[in-house]
Protein backbone atom coordinates (compact mmCIF):
# COMPACT_ATOMS: atom_id res chain seq x y z
CA UNK A 1 0.00 0.00 0.00
CA UNK A 2 1.32 3.43 -0.99
CA UNK A 3 1.45 6.30 1.53
CA UNK A 4 -0.19 8.45 -1.12
CA UNK A 5 -3.22 6.26 -1.86
CA UNK A 6 -5.39 8.84 -0.12
CA UNK A 7 -4.82 11.13 -3.14
CA UNK A 8 -6.98 9.79 -5.94
CA UNK A 9 -5.77 12.42 -8.40
CA UNK A 10 -2.97 10.50 -10.11
CA UNK A 11 -1.31 13.60 -11.59
CA UNK A 12 -1.10 15.27 -8.17
CA UNK A 13 0.18 12.06 -6.60
CA UNK A 14 2.99 11.81 -9.21
CA UNK A 15 3.96 15.46 -8.73
CA UNK A 16 4.09 15.09 -4.94
CA UNK A 17 6.17 11.91 -5.17
CA UNK A 18 8.58 13.58 -7.59
CA UNK A 19 8.88 16.59 -5.30
CA UNK A 20 9.69 14.35 -2.35
CA UNK A 21 12.36 12.61 -4.42
CA UNK A 22 13.83 16.03 -5.23
CA UNK A 23 13.85 16.96 -1.53
CA UNK A 24 15.73 13.73 -0.83
CA UNK A 25 18.24 14.52 -3.60
CA UNK A 26 18.82 17.99 -2.13
CA UNK A 27 19.46 16.50 1.30
CA UNK A 28 21.83 13.91 -0.16
CA UNK A 29 23.72 16.69 -1.93
CA UNK A 30 24.39 18.34 1.42
CA UNK A 31 25.90 15.26 3.05
CA UNK A 32 29.48 16.18 2.25
CA UNK A 33 30.37 19.22 4.31
CA UNK A 34 32.10 21.03 1.46
CA UNK A 35 29.22 23.38 0.62
CA UNK A 36 29.30 27.04 1.63
CA UNK A 37 26.99 28.30 4.35
CA UNK A 38 25.05 30.34 1.76
CA UNK A 39 24.60 27.23 -0.40
CA UNK A 40 23.39 25.22 2.59
CA UNK A 41 20.94 27.91 3.70
CA UNK A 42 19.51 28.34 0.20
CA UNK A 43 19.16 24.57 -0.14
CA UNK A 44 17.33 24.46 3.20
CA UNK A 45 15.09 27.28 1.98
CA UNK A 46 14.36 25.30 -1.21
CA UNK A 47 13.46 22.23 0.83
CA UNK A 48 11.07 24.33 2.95
CA UNK A 49 9.55 25.71 -0.27
CA UNK A 50 8.87 22.20 -1.54
CA UNK A 51 7.59 20.86 1.78
CA UNK A 52 5.13 23.71 2.32
CA UNK A 53 4.05 23.54 -1.32
CA UNK A 54 3.29 19.82 -0.90
CA UNK A 55 1.32 20.49 2.29
CA UNK A 56 -0.58 23.27 0.52
CA UNK A 57 -1.38 20.93 -2.39
CA UNK A 58 -2.66 18.26 0.02
CA UNK A 59 -4.82 20.80 1.86
CA UNK A 60 -6.24 22.12 -1.42
CA UNK A 61 -6.91 18.55 -2.53
CA UNK A 62 -8.92 17.81 0.65
CA UNK A 63 -10.66 21.19 0.37
CA UNK A 64 -11.88 20.19 -3.09
CA UNK A 65 -12.77 16.67 -1.95
CA UNK A 66 -15.13 18.00 0.71
CA UNK A 67 -16.46 20.73 -1.61
CA UNK A 68 -15.15 23.45 0.69
CA UNK A 69 -16.25 27.03 0.32
CA UNK A 70 -13.93 29.89 1.25
CA UNK A 71 -15.65 33.20 0.74
CA UNK A 72 -14.74 36.85 0.61
CA UNK A 73 -16.94 39.93 0.75
CA UNK A 74 -17.50 42.19 -2.19
CA UNK A 75 -19.29 45.47 -1.60
CA UNK A 76 -21.63 46.75 -4.29
CA UNK A 77 -24.03 49.61 -4.87
CA UNK A 78 -22.14 51.91 -2.51
CA UNK A 79 -23.86 55.09 -1.45
CA UNK A 80 -22.23 57.88 0.51
CA UNK A 81 -24.25 59.28 3.36
CA UNK A 82 -24.43 63.02 3.73
CA UNK A 83 -21.50 64.92 5.20
CA UNK A 84 -23.37 64.92 8.52
CA UNK A 85 -22.20 61.33 8.94
CA UNK A 86 -18.44 60.93 9.34
CA UNK A 87 -16.18 58.47 11.03
CA UNK A 88 -14.68 60.42 13.90
CA UNK A 89 -12.39 57.55 14.95
CA UNK A 90 -10.55 57.62 11.62
CA UNK A 91 -9.71 61.02 10.20
CA UNK A 92 -13.34 62.06 9.63
CA UNK A 93 -13.79 59.63 6.76
CA UNK A 94 -17.17 59.56 5.00
CA UNK A 95 -19.69 56.86 5.90
CA UNK A 96 -20.79 54.55 3.09
CA UNK A 97 -23.72 52.15 2.90
CA UNK A 98 -23.28 49.20 0.57
CA UNK A 99 -24.67 45.78 -0.22
CA UNK A 100 -22.33 42.99 0.89
CA UNK A 101 -22.13 39.98 -1.40
CA UNK A 102 -20.32 36.82 -0.32
CA UNK A 103 -18.36 35.29 -3.18
CA UNK A 104 -16.71 31.87 -3.14
CA UNK A 105 -13.01 32.11 -3.95
CA UNK A 106 -11.79 30.27 -7.00
CA UNK A 107 -9.00 27.73 -6.44
CA UNK A 108 -6.32 30.08 -7.78
CA UNK A 109 -7.42 32.76 -5.28
CA UNK A 110 -7.02 30.52 -2.24
CA UNK A 111 -3.85 30.96 -0.22
CA UNK A 112 -2.25 28.56 2.22
CA UNK A 113 -3.38 30.88 5.01
CA UNK A 114 -6.98 30.57 3.74
CA UNK A 115 -6.74 26.77 3.72
CA UNK A 116 -5.22 26.57 7.19
CA UNK A 117 -7.88 28.92 8.56
CA UNK A 118 -10.62 26.91 6.83
CA UNK A 119 -9.46 23.54 8.20
CA UNK A 120 -8.74 25.03 11.61
CA UNK A 121 -12.29 26.41 11.70
CA UNK A 122 -13.63 22.95 10.84
CA UNK A 123 -11.43 21.53 13.64
CA UNK A 124 -9.64 19.31 11.12
CA UNK A 125 -6.24 20.79 11.94
CA UNK A 126 -5.08 21.31 15.49
CA UNK A 127 -4.00 24.81 16.45
CA UNK A 128 -0.34 23.85 17.00
CA UNK A 129 -0.10 22.22 13.56
CA UNK A 130 -1.81 25.19 11.93
CA UNK A 131 0.65 27.55 13.63
CA UNK A 132 3.57 25.38 12.56
CA UNK A 133 2.43 25.36 8.92
CA UNK A 134 2.07 29.14 8.88
CA UNK A 135 5.42 29.66 10.60
CA UNK A 136 7.17 27.51 7.99
CA UNK A 137 5.22 29.32 5.28
CA UNK A 138 6.88 32.53 6.48
CA UNK A 139 10.22 30.92 5.65
CA UNK A 140 8.91 29.81 2.26
CA UNK A 141 7.85 33.37 1.56
CA UNK A 142 11.44 34.57 1.91
CA UNK A 143 11.85 33.43 -1.69
CA UNK A 144 10.17 36.75 -2.46
CA UNK A 145 13.19 39.02 -2.56
CA UNK A 146 11.34 41.85 -0.86
CA UNK A 147 10.74 39.72 2.26
CA UNK A 148 13.30 39.99 5.05
CA UNK A 149 15.55 37.01 5.64
CA UNK A 150 16.61 38.08 9.09
CA UNK A 151 15.66 34.78 10.75
CA UNK A 152 17.74 32.58 8.48
CA UNK A 153 16.97 29.00 7.56
CA UNK A 154 18.78 26.04 9.03
CA UNK A 155 18.67 22.28 9.39
CA UNK A 156 16.35 22.57 12.41
CA UNK A 157 13.73 24.28 10.22
CA UNK A 158 14.14 21.54 7.63
CA UNK A 159 13.74 18.77 10.20
CA UNK A 160 10.58 20.41 11.58
CA UNK A 161 9.23 20.82 8.05
CA UNK A 162 9.92 17.19 7.15
CA UNK A 163 8.23 15.96 10.34
CA UNK A 164 5.22 18.11 9.51
CA UNK A 165 5.16 16.72 5.98
CA UNK A 166 5.24 13.12 7.24
CA UNK A 167 2.55 14.02 9.74
CA UNK A 168 0.40 15.48 6.94
CA UNK A 169 0.93 12.51 4.62
CA UNK A 170 0.05 10.07 7.38
CA UNK A 171 -3.14 12.12 7.84
CA UNK A 172 -2.52 12.60 11.54
CA UNK A 173 -3.05 16.27 10.89
CA UNK A 174 -6.77 15.56 10.39
CA UNK A 175 -7.31 14.03 13.83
Amino acid sequence: MDDFDFIRNENLRVIIKGSIEYIYALLEGLKNGEKSELYREETYRTIILYVISIIEAILLYFYKEINGKIEYSEYKFMQYLSENYICKEKDNLPIIVAAEEKIVKKDYQISLHDLVKFFRGKKLIRREKADEILELNDIRNTFHFNKPRDKGCNINHVERALKLLVHTIKKHIWH
